[in-house]
């Protein structure tokens, strides 16, 4: 725990996807930093145009339950919250209702548990206008990707939020070098790659038992664990499930899209969405792990997919497709430029004997890239970036005049 005083902290604000939804970049680096900073955090209300869909009518009965809950207390210093607004942020009528309402709402919060003037913590693009009536220390955009490219993305009006994000922050962390190019206008911009749950992925090579619903499945088992959605190339994948017919393709997650056609090839199992905690127990039954994500798409060129240094960090030999943060990361990953290329990759990826010294090698490759390394960075940035905004001479913990 940290020694710092409640006075001498700054409190944190973070605007992020929905607490333990999902297990993403900024919920890892914010569970680190609840020893140090008394955290509110606020729920998303998502980048999509507002359809009428299945989709959109689940989250409306998400957030409306949440809304009910009010403030939720997570941690002995963390706090959630929903905030009351009406979706479509485009809409230049529907952003001045919510901003009135916003404000009042976070300042009530805010003064409800002495957390005036945080900083802000946001990796997304549309929360500036929301913050227009409510004081700030300063403000640190987290760029984790282009939402403007999200499928049903409301582009025009994400856009816009970006440019003004960029030239307002303080800091701004993209998290791919493809990203960086965006922000050259920035006050300042600093690299911050992903990081890796290091040892819980590791523990893939321990687990000598696998979920009894896998253990059933032909082998060789080849895998993809994470959200099935647009931005997958099933085409790619059904030349996967045809050319390795004998095997079995595994596909551990929510699914938000899928095609049809894919959906019914016979040796394509799907296991759903798993427990976080399970996953290494998942990853062990499975032979070759893929990223098999659309490689002419904008917006996975200049990503940086969180799950490669996960599949690492599990020792399994890895497929994924040419993307430039991936290259880093290479030789430890397999990658194919063209089907042909990919599909050979997963065969000579089969053929690896299961103690083959690149085993070791790739967990070796990720071991500095912990979350624990990345938290100790931003915990530098927020404080510094506090420090600056003092009056002269005065100063924080764990800071610099």
């Amino acid at each position: 725990m940290s020694d710092r005083t409640d006075e001498s902290r700054p409190p944190l604000m973070v605007f992020a996807d929905d607490w333990g939804r999902h297990p993403s970049s900024c919920q890892h680096l914010v569970r680190r930093l609840q020893s140090d900073f008394r955290i509110l955090w606020v729920n998303s209300i998502g980048t999509r145009s507002v359809q009428v869909n299945g989709f959109t009518a689940r989250r409306v009965l998400e957030k409306l339950n949440n809304w009910r809950r009010g403030l939720q207390q997570v941690a002995d210093e963390m706090w959630v919250l929903d905030l009351p607004m009406l979706p479509g942020i485009g809409s230049p009528l529907v952003r001045s209702v919510n901003e009135r309402l916003i404000a009042w709402r976070l300042n009530t919060v805010l003064r409800r548990l002495n957390m005036l003037e945080p900083v802000v913590l946001t990796t997304l693009p549309y929360v500036l206008w929301m913050l227009s009536g409510v004081p700030r220390r300063a403000l640190i955009y987290n760029v984790t990707d282009d939402y403007s490219q999200w499928p049903q993305a409301d582009r025009a009006a994400l856009m816009a939020a970006d440019r003004e994000m960029a030239q307002a922050a303080d800091l701004v962390l993209p998290c791919s070098r493809a990203l960086m190019a965006s922000y050259e206008t920035a006050q300042r911009c600093e690299y911050f790659p992903h990081g890796v749950d290091y040892t819980h992925f590791a523990q893939t090579q321990q687990m000598r038992e696998i979920p009894p619903q896998l253990a059933v499945l032909p082998g060789p088992r080849i895998g993809f664990f994470g959200l099935i959605y647009e931005k997958l190339d099933f085409e790619l994948l059904t030349h996967v499930a045809r050319r390795f017919s004998q095997a079995s393709l595994v596909m551990l997650g929510p699914v938000d899209y899928c095609p049809r056609e894919f959906e019914s090839l016979p040796n394509v199992h799907f296991m759903g969405k798993q427990p976080y905690e399970g996953l290494p127990r998942w990853l062990a039954g499975l032979d070759v792990l893929l990223l098999p994500y659309k490689s002419t798409d904008a917006m996975i060129q200049q990503s940086n997919p969180l799950k490669a240094r996960e599949c690492l960090a599990s020792g399994k030999p890895t497929v994924s497709i040419d993307l430039p943060e991936v290259r880093l990361l290479l030789p430890h990953v397999r990658m194919g430029t063209t089907v042909d290329e990919y599909l050979a990759q997963i065969e000579a990826a089969l053929a690896e004997p299961a103690d083959s010294p690149a085993v070791a090698a790739r967990q070796v490759a990720v071991t500095d890239d912990r979350w624990e390394r990345r938290t100790e960075q931003l915990r530098e940035a927020i404080f510094r970036v506090a420090a600056e905004k003092l009056p002269s001479g005065a100063q924080i913990a764990g800071g610099h005049p």
